[in-house]
């Protein structure tokens, strides 16, 4: 998935977001890349920002979006 602000609000999941991991929790994937240099600079902040919000889905659906076999799925 693209790098969505809109997943959060003040911290906690919006509530749509919920409903649809959990409905197609194989679908989604994160990640990171830096297509500008200056993205490096605030990788471990987009890396706290996932960990937060995948904190508060249900432990299976965030294992799901989070590990790599979703994304090997899609190859």
């Amino acid at each position: 998935m693209s790098f969505r602000y809109d997943v959060t609000q003040e911290g906690e999941v919006t509530p749509a977001w919920p409903k649809l991991f959990a409905a197609f929790p194989e679908r989604f994937v994160i990640g990171s890349d830096t297509w500008v240099n200056q993205r490096w600079e605030q990788y471990g902040e987009i890396m706290a920002w996932y960990r937060g919000w995948l904190g508060q889905l249900p432990a299976g659906t965030a294992r799901r979006i989070a590990l790599p076999a979703n994304a090997a799925g899609l190859f």
